[in-house]
Formats: C-alpha cells, structure tokens, sequence
C-alpha cells in the first residue's frame, strides 16, 4: 500500500457500503440542486460544495469533519515520577 492510499486509510469514516451509496444518491441530488439554481449563487455554490465533498465521500470514504479534526500531539514523559495511565500500572 503506497502512501497517499495509507492515509486515505487512516482517515476514513469506516462507513458502511449502504451508507456510501446513500452518500452518493444524496451528492447527485444536491448537484443537481446546484445546477439548477445557477442563477441565484448563494444558493447554488453551497449547494456545490456539498454534493462535491459528499461525492468524495462516497468515492473515498473520506469524511469532510476529518479536515477540522487534530492530530494527536505526543507529551512529554511524566518528570515527577508518577504512573501514567498510558503505562502498566501494575506491571
């Protein structure tokens, strides 16, 4: 697995396939909506941007809240000597 297909992965929404297809639906739905209402943008380009990110989703299996989600940060080793929930504490 290379690695852009690694973190497509590891970002993924874990969807079923039912609900990809149901994402799917919903995208041509939506960009026929935006479509259709080209003469009014401010109806039109939301709509867009929506059945696009829903169509990547439903490609993919990506979610768009992934984009607003943080990175888990490393800390730094406990200095005071206490136990960590990250380790054993009984072993």
């Amino acid at each position: 697995m290379n690695r852009l297909a690694r973190s497509l992965a590891s970002r993924s929404c874990a969807v079923t396939r039912g609900e990809r297809m149901l994402r799917g639906v919903v995208a041509v739905f939506l960009g026929a909506v935006a479509m259709s209402t080209l003469d009014n943008p401010w109806c039109a380009i939301p709509a867009g941007v929506c059945a696009t990110f829903l169509a990547i989703g439903a490609i993919t299996g990506w979610c768009p809240p992934d984009l607003f989600s943080r990175a888990a940060t490393t800390t730094a080793p406990n200095v005071l000597g206490y136990p960590e929930a990250r380790r054993d504490l009984l072993g």
